[in-house]
């Protein structure tokens, strides 16, 4: 007799990308839910009616419809709307466009390489040319204090005692207009939380661009074949950080679509990173580790 494991292992290996990639959406949209009042029950029965039956799954009007609530929650949120919004959108469209053509797979897998080259193209053109205040480090710096989501990563890695950051935080809250520098007013910045966020800053630039290069490089080039490896660490440890677990599982979910039929073990890996940033992100270790 096969042990649990093993045949759950055999049947994610069997199973074909792109059915693969749009039940990871849909389990994405199950742990992440999206939208208020009424669009997010509506997303929310729609993700489940089609992780529950197999015809609903590959049906494009289940998916046309998720486009449709994703759009429109675009429009309602306008201009503030999130990237990944955006990117769920088409994520859903490209799914529901596929439903209806001859190779499902093939269209699926080339929206999905499209998507990801095109996200990556832009970010890395926004902090190269478009924010002159993400190369200085700038962007980090202020991220690190401001956003309590980070507080625990930058008293940890950044060596920020809590005293310290909260001054900073108040500071950076009270001036967003961009004009007024608050770190003119402070005593010099520790040499180890500078360091960070200008690893950060370089780190984020280097990856989104070789990333941008490797989903635009021809398919069988050498370049090509890293794409997978490089979206997988990317995801593996920026979403354990960022608090935007779901733009993680979204780029995940382009990769499984993208990814060769024939490269399974790489399939996997992409389930396996899935659930590391779902562990990581609903267990508070950075917290625990930075009150150590």
């Amino acid at each position: 007799m096969a042990r649990p494991g093993a045949a759950l292992v055999r049947e994610l290996s069997a199973m074909a990308r792109a059915d693969l990639a749009r039940r990871l959406l849909l389990l994405a949209l199950l742990l992440r839910p999206v939208g208020g009042a009424w669009l997010r029950p509506a997303v929310l029965a729609l993700a489940c009616l089609g992780l529950l039956s197999p015809r609903a799954l590959s049906s494009a009007a289940l998916w046309l419809a998720l486009a449709a609530l994703a759009a429109l929650r675009v429009a309602l949120a306008w201009p503030l709307s999130d990237n990944h919004s955006f990117l769920l959108a088409y994520a859903c469209l490209a799914a529901g466009l596929a439903a209806l053509a001859r190779d499902p797979d093939g269209l699926l897998a080339w929206n999905a390489r499209w998507l990801v080259a095109g996200t990556f193209c832009f970010a890395t053109l926004w902090k190269l040319a478009l924010a002159p205040d993400f190369l200085d480090g700038t962007f980090f710096r202020v991220t690190l204090v401001g956003d309590r989501r980070f507080e625990a990563f930058a008293r940890l890695a950044g060596g920020l005692d809590r005293e310290t950051l909260l001054a900073l935080r108040d500071l950076v809250r009270e001036h967003v207009d961009g004009v007024w520098s608050p770190w003119e007013s402070l005593p010099e910045l520790p040499a180890r939380f500078v360091a960070v966020a200008r690893a950060l800053t370089l780190a984020t630039v280097a990856f989104e661009g070789a990333l941008a290069l490797a989903f635009l490089a021809p398919l069988h080039s050498r370049l090509a074949r890293a794409c997978h490896a490089l979206l997988l660490f990317f995801c593996a440890t920026t979403y354990v950080l960022a608090p935007v677990e779901g733009f993680g599982w979204l780029l995940l979910v382009l990769g499984v679509a993208n990814c060769e039929p024939e490269r399974t073990r790489t399939r996997l890996a992409y389930v396996a990173v899935f659930a590391w940033v779902l562990f990581a992100t609903r267990w508070p270790w950075l917290d625990t580790l930075a009150e150590l």
